[in-house]
């Protein structure tokens, strides 16, 4: 039989009698003591809230620390579908270099031209990809072959917007000085080629088509030349543009004070008549016998030698200042005047100084 007794402390003892294989009583005593003590120390519903809401508050912290599994290869696997996508794109604007109207690959095509007007930032620049656009419209019209008239149709209608646009901001910065006109016109004659080219093979449904791009290149040839032939007039424009950019002025031209504005050459303006100018009488210095016959800009400044008492004035010269006003300012410069000295003994030579 097994006897249990407790202690003064409340803990039971195993009697020292009791016969517990592989167990001492000093081991039951223990295990029995900590049975009691567990049974004491239980945590009320309190506590245990507590020790939950800080377990759960870690564990949400450590799972935003740490990207979970899942998010790691939604990722890689959102980065290869770009990287996907950017090879395709590439790949598909080199295969769709020569897609035709109606081709798989043709909006791709047409996608690729708006990202480069996109990336255009000069405006000379981007009315020249319009331009270039416009003559690419025609190549494809060439290329087309049995095909409907609605294909021929909507070609020539993207032909005449890009012509259009390019058109409008080509003249535009032609009449500033931006761009040469003769640019916009030898483009507009080889575009008339191209059109004549492909004529024979539109079917009777896109004739309408053909007429209106037709009619849109005789307006850009018609435009150019206003345009060039006022260059040099003060009035080039009216100030109110168009669908072709800009419209020359139909006014008297009147030609520029400063034709040679923006890079213009400018037609000189007929200069007035001069006045006619009345010509002098020449002068004839008169000679008097005795007298130096040198220019009066070397006429000696110290006394003359005795003549007959006839002072000989000097000649003349144009244009002849006032004594009191300052001697005119000549950029070439004069050697100084010749002084003569008479001699100071008799039979020796006079002294020059200059």
């Amino acid at each position: 039989m097994v006897g249990n007794t407790r202690n003064g402390t409340g803990v039971r003892v195993v009697s020292d009698d009791v016969d517990v294989p592989r167990w001492s009583a000093r081991d039951l005593e223990v295990i029995s003591g900590l049975r009691e003590l567990g049974d004491t120390a239980t945590p009320d519903a309190a506590a245990r809230d507590r020790i939950r809401t800080e377990v759960l508050r870690r564990l949400a912290e450590e799972q935003r620390r740490v990207p979970s599994r899942r998010r790691r290869v939604l990722a890689e696997v959102l980065a290869a579908a770009v990287a996907l996508v950017v090879a395709l794109g590439g790949l598909g604007l080199v295969l769709s270099k020569n897609a035709l109207p109606g081709d798989t690959l043709y909006g791709v095509k047409r996608a690729g031209e708006s990202a480069q007007l996109g990336l255009t930032f000069n405006d000379s620049a981007k009315a020249q990809k319009h331009l270039d656009f416009a003559s690419e419209r025609l190549d494809e019209l060439t290329a087309l072959r049995d095909a409907d008239a609605a294909r021929y149709s909507a070609t020539l209608a993207d032909f005449q917007t890009e012509a259009t646009e390019g058109t409008a901001q080509f003249t535009t910065l032609a009449v500033q000085g931006g761009a040469p006109l003769s640019q916009l016109q030898s483009w507009a004659g080889q575009q008339r080629v191209k059109l004549a080219q492909a004529e024979p093979a539109l079917p009777a449904g896109a004739m309408a088509a053909y007429d209106s791009s037709s009619y849109l290149l005789s307006r850009i040839e018609t435009r150019v030349q206003q345009l060039a032939s006022r260059l040099d007039c003060s009035q080039i424009t009216t100030g109110q543009p168009d669908d072709l950019g800009a419209v020359p002025d139909s006014s008297a031209c009147r030609q520029s004070a400063d034709a040679t504005a923006s890079g213009r050459p400018g037609v000189p303006l007929p200069l007035p008549a001069a006045p006619p100018v009345e010509q002098a009488a020449p002068v004839t210095p008169t000679t008097v016998p005795g007298s130096p016959s040198s220019p009066p800009e070397s006429r000696p400044t110290g006394p003359l030698a005795p003549s007959s008492g006839v002072v000989v004035p000097p000649a003349a010269s144009a244009p002849v200042s006032a004594p009191t006003s300052p001697r005119p300012t000549t950029e070439t410069t004069t050697p100084p005047p010749l002084i003569s000295l008479p001699p100071l003994l008799p039979g020796l030579p006079g002294v020059g100084i200059g």
